[in-house]
């Protein structure tokens, strides 16, 4: 089993916040792990206002930040690379250890892994769900979902369910994804400053399911399917996680300097 670590992953629903408390809160996390001052943690969350996600290397040029803002849409830059992500009727995944913990200790295999926890977790909510073997569709799209990315998950018909980034920094890795429930993810047309994919490469759960998926009955098959591959145990996020996310909300998240750096 390759999470070889003896620490148990903490389980934390931290429920609704905005962009920069989400993207903050992984963040903080993250740096508690390289400093050995905080444990593993799968978070599962929400977004509220509806909020789009940049990728690292994207550019906010990409985006119409006017248009976003006239809707109370906000934008916030991710610290995992991809494209544009508009998170609103869904649930997020985060989840976060370090060398530590998991081997071999590579962007594929843990991708890998992880993907099998998210398939698990949508077939015990009866959705057929497979890990995508390449990347495939519109690479050039702003738009997250104009395509599965390699390691992605689809379902049989080759149709985007969950959109997934990582990045690894100083031998602590962070993954997170957007698990639609709806395809309210698709107004992101609305906002992007060049046209994307339109031929219809994702879907939502409650579409493919054909049936409404609800909040709390994803969080529990997340909490079981992740259960078949980490050691999860209830948790909550320090008052050291807490105080870091409350800076780097005031000092990075919400600064242009850091959305519109590129």
């Amino acid at each position: 089993m390759p999470f070889t670590g003896n620490r148990k992953v903490r389980f934390v629903y931290s429920g609704y916040a905005d962009g920069y408390k989400n993207m903050a809160i992984d963040e903080a996390v993250l740096i508690g792990l390289q400093e050995g001052v905080s444990d593993p943690i799968l978070r599962i969350y929400k977004w509220d206002p509806p909020t789009i996600s940049i990728g690292y290397f994207q550019r906010h040029s990409d985006i119409d930040f006017e248009k976003c803002s006239e809707d109370g849409i906000m934008v916030v830059r991710r610290l995992t690379g991809g494209r544009a992500v508009l998170h609103d009727i869904e649930l997020t995944y985060s989840i976060l250890f370090t060398e530590d913990d998991f081997t071999p200790f590579k962007k594929k295999e843990i991708f890998e892994y992880i993907a099998r926890a998210l398939t698990e977790s949508l077939h015990l909510l009866g959705i057929d769900a497979k890990m995508a073997e390449k990347s495939r569709g519109d690479l050039k799209s702003p738009n997250c979902f104009a395509s599965p990315a390699q390691y992605e998950i689809e379902t049989k018909e080759k149709q985007k369910l969950i959109g997934s980034a990582q990045v690894i920094k100083k031998n602590v890795v962070l993954q997170h994804g957007a698990i639609p429930l709806t395809t309210a993810y698709s107004r992101i047309d609305k906002y992007l400053t060049k046209d994307s994919q339109k031929k219809k490469s994702a879907t939502s759960l409650s579409t493919w399911a054909k049936k409404k998926i609800k909040d709390e009955e994803l969080l529990k098959a997340l909490r079981n399917g992740f259960s078949k591959y980490f050691p999860l145990i209830e948790g909550e996020l320090t008052e050291y996680e807490l105080k870091l996310t409350d800076e780097l909300v005031k000092n990075k998240y919400s600064k242009d300097e850091w959305n519109k750096m590129k």
